[in-house]
Formats: C-alpha cells, structure tokens, sequence
C-alpha cells in the first residue's frame, strides 16, 4: 500500500475512533477533563472524583450573610453595623476552587448542564424555613446575549425538583460592580431593581415570604436591593441562598 494510502487508512480509523470515543463518553469533565462515560450519575459534566471535592461550606456562620465567624457571636461585624433588607442568607460554596470554577463555565460559557448541578446541591442546603418558599432569581443586567446563570438554575430547579419560580422582579440597567464596595454598589443599584410590569398590571397577590436566589454573596448589595423591592410591595419575609460567597 501507498504511503497515501496509508494516511488515508489511519485518518479513517482515527475517525471511527473519535466517534466511538464521542458515544461511549460524551464529553470531558470541566474540573479534570477526564473522559465521561454514559451514564456518569448525573448530567453535569463533571466526573465522580471532581463532584465529589465540591464541598460543602461548614462550621460556624453569620445568621445574617453567612460569611464565616471568628468570635463567638452569631453575626459578623459587618451585619451587626449594616441593616439588611433579606433576613439571612446560605451560601452552598466559598467563591473558590471547583465551585467557582463551575460557576464561572456556567455564567461565561453557557454550560447549561452545570445548572442541574448547582440546583441539587441548593436543595440538599436547604433549611426547613427556605423548603416550601417560593424562589425568586436575582434578576439580571438587561441586554445579556445568552440565558443567565440563575435563570438556568431556576429552571433546574423548576424541572428536576418540582420547586416553584416566581419571575417577578426586574433590573434596568446599572454599571458594573466588582469594583465597588457595599455603600456604592447600594446607590448604583437604587431604583435599578422593581417588580416587573406584569407583575403590577395582574394586580396578583404576592406571596407573604420568598427564597432569594444569586450566584454570588460578596457584599450583600444586590440581595439587599431584592429584598427592599420585595419588602416595599408587601413580602413580610425574605430569605437568601447563594451558589458561592467570597469570604
């Protein structure tokens, strides 16, 4: 045989090997990027090794924001000088490694399988108070170009939970935030989030308390404007869980 030939043979084999390698395991887990095999035991693309280094924050936390404590009080320094609109807050993750990693491929690459991932965790997290509320996203800035990352977990947690989402608050606009601390990212939010016109014009009732739901706690500026729209329109109770906090 040629010397083309023989290219050509080992390019088709080559061929037939990827699409072998593409059936038997669809894809790479985002962490390590080992192989895939079907079924891997969930339908995020994250292999067994890598969920299970996901952990789970523990020990002690502020009763407000969930931020760690290191004295022996139940809320932190920076809750006990900042009065909140939400009532407390769970984070499932520090803002680090895996989790941020994962959360970072959901929000920037549109991984949407990731969102079933997050949406399991949220509630195996949740304490008998957050169970039966109603879930309300965190609304994002207008003008994104592909579904946001807690549009996505709330559709998961729609889907594969049976949890009830109310779409009811919108957000107009808004600069940047990661620059600025609590106070300016409280007045560059002011008036930036409300209850969304449909909600207004049906006149519906809405319900007494709500689960607030985000991707990031960092200081606690954008829960706060949610819960101080909620609140203004009758809610009596707002509580807060988070995908990561950055302590």
């Amino acid at each position: 045989m040629s010397s083309n030939g023989t290219r050509k043979t080992d390019t088709a084999r080559t061929a037939v090997a990827d699409i072998l390698l593409d059936i038997l395991f669809p894809g790479r887990c985002l962490l390590c990027g080992c192989w895939l095999p079907i079924p891997n035991g969930h339908p995020a693309p994250v292999c067994g090794d890598c969920r299970a280094a996901l952990a789970p924050l523990e020990g002690r936390r502020c009763g407000k924001c969930g931020m760690p404590l290191i004295s022996e009080n139940d809320t932190c320094t920076r809750c006990l000088r900042t009065d909140y609109f939400f009532d407390s807050n769970i984070a499932v993750f520090a803002h680090s490694g895996p989790a941020r990693q994962l959360l970072a491929r959901l929000k920037f690459e549109g991984r949407r399988r990731v969102a079933a991932l997050f949406a399991d965790m949220i509630v195996e997290r949740m304490d008998p108070r957050r169970r039966e509320l109603p879930i309300v996203p965190v609304p994002p800035r207008p003008g994104r170009a592909r579904p946001d990352g807690i549009e996505l977990v709330a559709r998961s947690l729609e889907r594969r939970h049976g949890r009830v989402v109310r779409r009811i608050l919108q957000r107009s606009g808004g600069a940047q935030q990661k620059s600025l601390d609590f106070v300016q990212r409280r007045d560059n939010l002011m008036g930036k989030i409300d209850l969304h016109p449909a909600v207004r014009s049906r006149a519906e009732s809405l319900p007494r308390g709500v689960l607030l739901l985000d991707d990031v706690f960092t200081t606690g500026a954008t829960l706060d404007a949610c819960a101080r729209a909620l609140r203004e329109a009758g809610c009596l109770s707002v509580l807060a869980m988070t995908l990561t906090i950055e302590e």
